[in-house]
């Protein structure tokens, strides 16, 4: 099921490319006057997104504790979304841009997709317009993950930067799903006979008299969100990243040894006793030294080929 992840991903993408860019490569569709694309799109997106979640599942790269995550920052972009948009700013994209940036594309596509149609069931954004913003907002996240940048501060100006371009190709791309058939005959609409370049320029034209101010509010909102609670949101979800992506490996030990922190037998006789350190410890970041299947902590591992009981330093 591994080699299906990134062909069910690139399918997903190429669905929704195609669902805005018709009105170009393919103008006799719109000549027809129907909206049809709006059903063909919604059952090839679902299916595309419900795939990659189960091949997703089936591989272990999203396990009980990852799909939790993403069923409560799922909810969290439901809550920010309900208060409504200034001009087209929502706070919910917060949440996709900077948990795209930090668990990596594919899961800011799930998350963006997921987040926004469990948020227009909640806010009652239902309609034709759902699936297109599914796929744009999913492609917000995705961008987010392949962002470059390394330290926290390069990291924050690269997100910022990002913030503020995809709040206006979002809605670039979220006008083209009703542009051919909202703008009519006039100068600014989709004609058939203006070829690919002739239509561009309309398009562009339709977008700066439309669209171009609510978009630099969006775009101006993304960046305000990432500079002030980027920093805290970004270091919460690196270290539940951390968690998650463990490469969990158990200590080699000799026939006669037993790992640091299991439980002995008391000296008096009376039950066990209890590592010092295996209480009070966040069992995520500083795994507990007594259950020996989570991460070896420094002192317990024991160095390859040196002395019996020899630790490394």
């Amino acid at each position: 099921m591994r080699a299906l992840r990134i062909p069910l991903l690139a399918a997903a993408n190429l669905v929704g490319l195609a669902a805005f860019s018709w009105p170009f490569v393919a103008p006799a569709l719109v000549s027809m006057g129907g909206r049809g694309d709006v059903l063909l799109v919604t059952i090839a997106l679902f299916l595309c997104l419900g795939a990659l979640l189960f091949v997703e599942l089936g591989r272990g790269a999203l396990g009980a504790k990852q799909v939790a995550l993403l069923g409560v920052l799922g909810a969290a972009m439901v809550a920010l979304r309900l208060p409504g948009f200034i001009a087209g700013f929502s706070a919910m994209f917060i949440v996709v841009l900077v948990a795209g940036n930090a668990f990596g594309p594919a899961f800011g596509f799930l998350l963006g997709a997921t987040g926004t149609f469990a948020s227009g069931l909640f806010v009652g954004g239902l309609g034709p317009w759902l699936p297109f913003q599914m796929v744009a907002v999913g492609w917000v996240g995705l961008g987010a993950g392949l962002l470059p940048g390394r330290g926290r501060r390069g990291r924050l100006a690269a997100l910022a930067l990002y913030g503020a371009v995809s709040g206006f190709l979002f809605g670039v791309v979220m006008n083209l799903w009703f542009w051919p058939f909202a703008a009519g005959s006039s100068a600014l609409g989709w004609a058939a006979d203006a070829g690919f370049t002739g239509n561009l320029k309309r398009y562009a034209a339709f977008y700066l008299a439309t669209s171009f101010g609510w978009d630099a509010a969006r775009a101006a909102g993304n960046v305000v969100l990432v500079l002030v609670l980027g920093h805290p949101l970004l270091a919460s979800l690196d270290r539940a990243a951390r968690r998650m992506q463990l490469d969990v490996t158990a200590p080699i030990l000799e026939a006669d040894e037993e790992p640091a922190g299991w439980p002995r037998p008391r000296s008096d006789g009376r039950g066990v006793e209890e590592s010092p350190d295996s209480r009070g410890q966040d069992a995520g970041e500083r795994p507990r030294r007594g259950d020996p299947w989570k991460v070896p902590q420094k002192a317990d591992r024991l160095r390859l080929g040196g002395g019996k009981g020899e630790t490394v330093g």
